[in-house]
């Protein structure tokens, strides 16, 4: 199986100049645990995870001793908290080096590539649903030869 066949699409981008507020917001308003963060000529240029927003929002607390969530003084922007540079894949990719990279690198999502245009995201999710879904075909089709070859068995050709 190619990545194209199990990437989610279209993709949504946030730039590396936007606010980490702005990022977050993208994030939690459509379900995601990453975004692929382009720069000013829509070139890949890094991923911003969910850990990197809250490193970003997340300030030391002196009276506590421990971490707190606490809005910066100054709002970081995505291009500071970002992962760079990203590991990515073409369209034609076999998803199982998709599986044995995330494994390896200990990555949840992967840029899906195809020369400077980001044409998806290829999230372990993704590789799951993809996964069942091939399995559910590999049956269906198990089940469609064993029909026509009982048919066949019990036609008579007279």
């Amino acid at each position: 199986m190619q990545a194209r066949e199990a990437m989610s699409h279209p993709v949504i981008t946030v730039r590396n100049d936007a606010t980490v507020g702005l990022a977050a917001r993208l994030l939690t308003g459509h379900g995601f645990t990453a975004l692929p963060v382009t720069d000013e000529d829509g070139a890949l240029v890094g991923i911003v995870s969910e850990i990197d927003l809250l490193r970003g929002w997340t300030a030391p607390d002196p009276l506590a001793g421990r971490s707190r969530a606490a809005r910066p003084a100054r709002e970081l922007t995505v291009g500071e908290v970002m992962t760079s540079p990203v590991e990515s894949l073409t369209p034609g990719a076999d998803v199982a080096h998709a599986v044995r990279m995330m494994d390896d690198e200990r990555i949840r999502s992967l840029p899906i590539v195809d020369g400077f245009a980001i044409v998806g995201m290829l999230t372990r999710r993704d590789l799951l649903r993809a996964a069942l879904a091939r399995d559910d075909r590999v049956l269906a089709t198990e089940i469609s030869h064993q029909l026509a070859e009982a048919r066949y068995q019990t036609s008579d050709p007279f």
